[in-house]
């Protein structure tokens, strides 16, 4: 009765196991693009790519960004746009590069930059490994 039970609830761990095992991107393989193109792409960008590799059905790639950061980010393969994103800041940096805030910093009268209102309190924050 014991193995029974035994059994019995490995089985469940390991069916809802695979039911969690999902890919994160879903385009159908004939509509991916090349992974050169993803490189060229990054390159572009001042990136410096190590590796592109499928996972998860979508494109991973490691690299640096332009500032020597290191990177990993996944793409969808498809459309080419980044699903996650994942920086290890070096030094004092942080990841206002990465982030679109839509506000630009503009000169005021004062001479100071955006002392009005409109800028964050605080910047973004980013873990810095």
């Amino acid at each position: 009765m014991k193995n029974k039970l035994i059994t019995a609830f490995l089985s469940t761990c390991l069916i809802s196991g695979m039911a969690l095992a999902d890919d994160d991107c879903h385009d159908p393989a004939v509509d991916w693009q090349p992974k050169e193109r993803l490189r060229q792409m990054m390159v572009d960008h001042g990136w410096e790519v190590k590796r592109i590799k499928v996972d998860d059905g979508c494109y991973e790639l490691k690299g640096w960004d332009r500032k020597g950061h290191r990177v990993e980010a996944k793409f969808s393969p498809a459309s080419l746009k980044i699903m996650e994103l994942e920086v290890k800041f070096t030094g004092s940096d942080d990841g206002s590069d990465y982030l679109n805030l839509g506000n630009q910093a503009r000169e005021t009268p004062t001479g100071n930059l955006n002392s009005g209102s409109n800028m964050p309190k605080s910047k973004p924050r980013a873990t810095i490994e």
